[in-house]
């Protein structure tokens, strides 16, 4: 079995030093890049299969190396490591396409858990690609379509831009259209962990896909909040 491929871009050398051990140790194939800089010359020649990327490094931030990575890889998954406390790194990351955060100092199992749990979602494609199988992933709705076995996006035939979190939430909402789902139901199968009462990622994400999909034929909202209870897809 292929080892899943990390890029860790940290400019801190007790990190450079200390994830890639523990990362080999739980299976995955590591590489190391100190700068935002040397992330972007990595992906000339080689795609790894999640980022695990640091906001606050010399020659090329955290922020602007995230821009460039999605001009050439919108799919590809992103981990950004924030500092604790810092609401602005996070909220920022998510704006610029992130799938998700980590607060410095963490748990190492934490780390591993999300690196798995986003590894995992990319990795949703059924094992069957006859039609039938084809079918049973496609949600179609107001010339909207998700094909789930491609992470593919569609209105009327035009491709939507959907990082593959953005994606996952949309396609697991519109699947329960007509139902009102909570934030944790959606941070729990979606992202893999608990929703904390404070924890943004959620509305930031579903904020971007607001964002990005076209307007209703019907002028009514692809989805809208439900006060105190979470969102709900309309029908």
């Amino acid at each position: 079995m292929t080892s899943a491929k990390v890029l860790f871009i940290d400019d801190d050398a007790e990190l450079q030093t200390l994830i890639p051990e523990i990362l080999k140790y739980e299976g995955f194939d590591i590489s190391v890049g100190a700068n935002g800089i040397e992330c972007l010359e990595f992906l000339e020649h080689t795609t790894p299969d999640l980022i695990i990327l640091d906001v606050m490094m010399p020659k090329m931030n955290g922020w602007d190396t995230l821009k460039e990575i999605r001009k050439i890889h919108p799919n590809l998954p992103v981990i950004m490591l924030s500092a604790k406390g810092d609401s602005i790194d996070r909220v920022l990351g998510l704006e610029l396409g992130a799938d998700d955060y980590i607060s410095k100092p963490f748990d190492d199992r934490e780390l591993v858990a999300r690196i798995r749990t986003r590894l995992r979602l990319q990795n949703q494609v059924p094992e069957s690609t006859g039609d039938e199988q084809e079918k049973s992933t496609l949600i179609e709705m107001h010339g909207l379509s998700l094909n789930q076995a491609q992470f593919q996006a569609n209105f009327k035939g035009m491709p939507i831009n959907l990082t593959s979190t953005e994606f996952a939430i949309l396609y697991y909402m519109a699947a329960r259209s007509g139902e009102t789902i909570s934030r944790d139901e959606l941070s729990k199968n979606v992202l893999g962990k608990r929703h904390q009462t404070f924890d943004r990622v959620i509305d930031m994400h579903l904020s971007n896909i607001r964002k990005k999909l076209p307007p209703r034929e019907d002028d009514l909202p692809w989805f809208k909040t439900v006060h105190g209870l979470g969102y709900l897809f309309l029908e």
